[in-house]
């Protein structure tokens, strides 16, 4: 896409001016979208200079719509949690609202949310195009597609600071029920970040069908076999007759039929093989050609696994970007000293009723290091029960935790709530950024934790409860506990054993871990050539072994069905790092010292010079090129183009 915040001469530029000075939609020169969404926008008498009055619901009443939005609040704030980690650090904040744009939560980068206020890109108002003109909320929800809207291509000129991708999400009927978008600075604008929009909110739309039809039999299947199991398959719930009670977006695609049409179809008015068929051979691949001569591989869950699924999607959810398999602790390291203390250490504490907590980077794996305490516990067999602290908006975290009696508040659900702390009993209970939960809940946590009895919200009965407690953070909990933001007694509570996770790029085991990656994600037929191996082991990682697994499993989809993957399969930033490992290290003085003002010191050409600067604005930035590209002063494609030349 082009530059969205030209000079005047661009074609974008001359539209701009047409509409600002004389009203004019310049439809040659716009996006057909945007043109559209402009002219509906002078159809309503919208001036792009004008103040915006903005207008924002109280508290309260935004905490009512939430509770009204519960089923999709509940299934999307994990999911949001993850994209965010995604983009973090990259001026931007992460958006859900309900159908008509109404913002429920957003998280983001602090600096750019304080941004974002200014415009009242904030919860609690409403960001339809009635009210806040061209926007990829509101013309998403109105054109009812995901699409982007760029710099000046947004009506308002008051927000031609952002660039916005939104794409609406939909109910297991097909009825619209919010929108997912991601906001950032258009200075800063990626090219994928559409594409992460929308295998985002599909995530959200699948595990809001299997809330709707826990019983459901799963049908996967894709064109490509090593598809299956990626956010790519095409995903149909049926019932116990064949007849398709919902599908995905992907499936849409994948058979060529609206879900309009889909849903109430039986299994053989689809394909060319029996229902019944197909189901014989459960846990593997079934080949099948629908009457439209579409041809497809097709995994279907038979009931019994149906019933050991449903199980595991009753539990909350969290950061989805990868499958969590089922590891013990000595999967978790391959050789490293680091990871193999903090293993000893846990081995010796398990079963001895002593809370853990995991501290780390983001990304760095606390929630399987938990999941793998949980494995090798005696309550292996109990649930298992994650809850991100961080995800869960401030008005519902004390309904979510604790659970609540029928009709204890406005929006409450007819039947109750459990809650977590009694949902994890006889298991493993693991409160991720724990360090983000309200001080005012901090306090019946901890009484929780001393009486070992959940009293929920609107009254009833004590319930006892008894769970190994895992929590984790990234944060100092010693420097919140100075400023007051997390409760001393709580901390030592929480402390029973304390350990530490490495940072990938500390790691000595790193290249260990991405084959076991690419061995789970690609079933052992692919693996990195040896210039993807330097880059992966030169590259920093702010995003740990997240954005490790997510790297990987891009590779491994570029690279089919090649089995081995290459620099060219990587994204420019990290493929960059190979190119700097294998250039000439900076200039050093001629008698080895670092250069100083000495006669016989060293200077270096300027291209040596230039590529230092390089290097080491890229190093501070964490590897993220957009930024080391801003802090040179010079474009990305500038930036990349230099060290292509220098490689």
């Amino acid at each position: 896409m082009s530059e969205k915040h030209p000079a005047g001469g661009s074609p974008m530029g001359l539209a701009r001016a047409a509409l600002d000075t004389d009203g004019m939609v310049s439809v040659g020169n716009l996006p057909e979208s945007v043109a559209q969404s402009w002219e509906r926008c002078v159809g309503l008498g919208l001036d792009t200079g004008s103040r915006q009055i903005f207008e924002s619901l109280t508290s309260r009443e935004l905490a009512d719509i939430i509770d009204r939005n519960h089923r999709l609040t509940h299934q999307a704030l994990p999911a949001m949690a993850s994209l965010y980690e995604q983009i973090r650090n990259t001026r931007c904040l992460v958006v859900l609202t309900d159908a008509q744009g109404l913002i429920l939560h957003s998280l983001g980068d602090d600096d750019f949310m304080e941004k974002a206020q200014r415009v009242a890109l904030q919860p609690g108002v409403c960001w339809d195009e009635r009210s806040k003109g061209t926007n990829a909320i509101g013309t998403a929800l109105f054109e009812n597609r995901a699409l982007e809207v760029c710099g000046s291509e947004h009506f308002f000129r008051a927000n031609s600071f952002l660039t916005c991708s939104a794409t609406p999400i939909r109910s297991p009927g097909g009825e619209t029920v919010g929108a997912l978008d991601v906001s950032g600075d258009h200075r800063g604008h990626q090219s994928h970040t559409l594409a992460l929009v929308k295998m985002t909110a599909q995530t959200i739309e699948n595990h809001l069908s299997f809330e709707a039809f826990p019983g459901a039999i799963e049908m996967r299947f894709h064109s490509r076999p090593e598809f299956i199991g990626t956010l790519c398959e095409g995903l149909a719930l049926l019932d116990a007759q064949g007849r398709v009670l919902t599908a995905n977006r992907s499936a849409e695609f994948q058979l060529g039929v609206p879900l309009s049409q889909l849903i109430g179809q039986s299994f053989d008015a689809i394909f060319d093989r029996r229902f019944v068929q197909a189901l014989a051979q459960p846990g593997r691949t079934v080949d099948l050609i629908t009457h439209r001569g579409v041809r497809v591989v097709a995994m279907i869950a038979a009931p019994q696994a149906v019933a050991r699924q449903t199980r595991a999607l009753a539990r909350p959810r969290r950061e989805a970007s990868v499958r969590v398999p089922q590891r013990c602790l000595g999967d978790l390291h391959s050789g490293d000293a680091g990871m193999e203390r903090v293993v000893t250490r846990l081995r010796k504490v398990i079963d001895h009723d002593l809370a853990i907590l995991i501290q780390g980077e983001t990304g760095t794996g606390k929630e399987w290091l938990a999941r793998a305490v949980h494995e090798e516990s005696s309550l292996r067999n109990g649930p298992f029960v994650a809850v991100n602290c961080s995800a869960i908006p401030e008005t519902l975290i004390e309904s979510e935790l604790f659970g609540y009696e029928s009709g204890a508040f406005t929006g409450a659900r007819r039947e109750g709530n459990t809650g977590y702390l009694r949902q994890a009993a006889g298991g493993t209970l693991f409160l991720d950024e724990i360090g983000d939960m309200p001080v005012n809940l901090q306090a019946r946590l901890l009484r929780v934790l001393q009486d070992r009895t959940v009293m929920p919200l609107g009254g009833g009965e004590p319930v006892k409860v008894d769970f190994q407690l895992v929590c984790a953070t990234h944060q100092p909990l010693e420097r919140l506990i100075a400023e007051g933001g997390f409760r001393e007694d709580l901390y030592y509570r929480l402390a029973g054993l304390t350990v530490t996770l490495p940072a990938l790029r500390d790691r000595s085991d790193i290249l260990d871990i991405a084959a076991g990656m690419l061995r789970e994600l690609g079933d052992g037929r692919f693996r990195l050539d040896a210039e993807a191996s330097l880059a992966v082991r030169q590259f920093r990682w702010p995003g740990n072994l997240r954005q490790l697994s997510n790297v990987l499993r891009s590779a491994l989809a570029l690279a089919t069905p090649d089995p081995l993957i290459g620099l060219e399969h990587l994204p420019d930033e990290i493929a960059a790092a190979a190119r700097i490992g294998t250039n000439p290290s900076r200039p050093v003085a001629a008698n080895g010292g670092n250069g100083g003002n000495g006669g016989n010191a060293r200077v270096g050409t300027l291209n040596e010079l230039e590529l230092d600067a390089i290097r080491h604005a890229i190093e501070a930035c964490g590897g993220n090129m957009t930024a080391a590209a801003r802090q040179l002063g010079i474009g990305r494609a500038t930036l990349y183009r230099k060290l292509q030349a220098s490689a």
